[in-house]
């Protein structure tokens, strides 16, 4: 198992926690609402212990302090994931970005297109929004004070495919850091991050997914150059602890074809 280090660093005010595994070519991790790059462990070891050189973002709030992000949209975010790039010496990322992660990565490509090698957007919504009654659940799974086995059922019904087992995702949720994230996506405009740059693009999207439908998968795939749609089976919006095998085997070979 290719051994970990942990970088603590610091853009515009914000306090980040950056796990490095491996060596070769640069791969970026960025995690979903509210969650922390420790969501990437397995997959990360995976592409590591495959060749590549891994950086698991997590957000301020959890490793290191909230603070008072100056998020005034998802470009502050972006703007702010390229600073720590740049401070890592990561050239050429090919980026990874789970749900909140997929708006994130695609806006952080918008903003400088010829910078990466690709992105892979895992649970990739934006466009069409849940049911009212997800939503609800989906809000539910940040209050502070619901009890933990009702929010254990309510991750599982929002968030994973029927029959898989919650796990890990039974905890980890920070409330505080996804309203902040949240608010940033309701400053930000769709159009203005929508097809994510130029870069090739690998869509990996969850058949059994109630908060980001696959028909958002599809439209952008049918609208983004060079772009390519993979649908997994038995697989909700947590996609991570579900198909982690399928998720990296997919990614090897996405990574290996931008090199061939």
């Amino acid at each position: 198992m290719a051994s970990a280090t942990i970088h603590t660093l610091e853009a515009s005010g914000s306090l980040y926690s950056v796990v490095e595994r491996g060596e070769g070519r640069d791969i970026l991790l960025y995690p979903s609402l509210g969650r922390a790059g420790s969501d990437f462990d397995e997959l990360a070891i995976s592409l590591s212990e495959a060749g590549y050189r891994t950086f698991a973002v997590t957000p301020p709030g959890f490793v290191t302090p909230l603070g008072s992000p100056r998020w005034e949209n998802l470009f502050s975010i972006a703007d702010e994931l390229w600073d720590l790039v740049e401070q890592l010496g990561i050239t050429n990322p090919v980026a990874v970005g789970h749900a909140l992660g997929n708006r994130i990565i695609r806006t952080f490509s918008t903003l400088r297109p010829n910078d990466l090698d690709g992105i892979v957007l895992l649970a990739c919504g934006g466009e069409i929004a849940p049911s009212v009654e997800v939503h609800e659940i989906f809000l539910r799974i940040f209050d502070p004070n619901r009890g933990a086995d009702d929010r254990e059922n309510d991750v599982a019904k929002v968030f994973f495919a029927p029959g898989n087992d919650v796990g890990e995702w039974r905890d980890g949720w920070s409330g505080s850091l996804a309203m902040l994230q949240g608010a940033a996506v309701r400053s930000t405009d769709l159009s203005d991050f929508y097809l994510g740059g130029r870069a090739p693009g690998l869509v990996i999207q969850g058949v059994n997914d109630v908060i980001a439908s696959p028909q958002n998968s599809i439209n952008l795939v049918a609208q983004r150059p060079n772009t390519k749609l993979v649908n997994l089976d038995n697989c909700g919006h947590a996609m991570l602890p579900e198909q982690s095998r399928l998720i990296s085997r997919e990614i090897l070979e996405f990574v290996a074809s931008l090199h061939s």
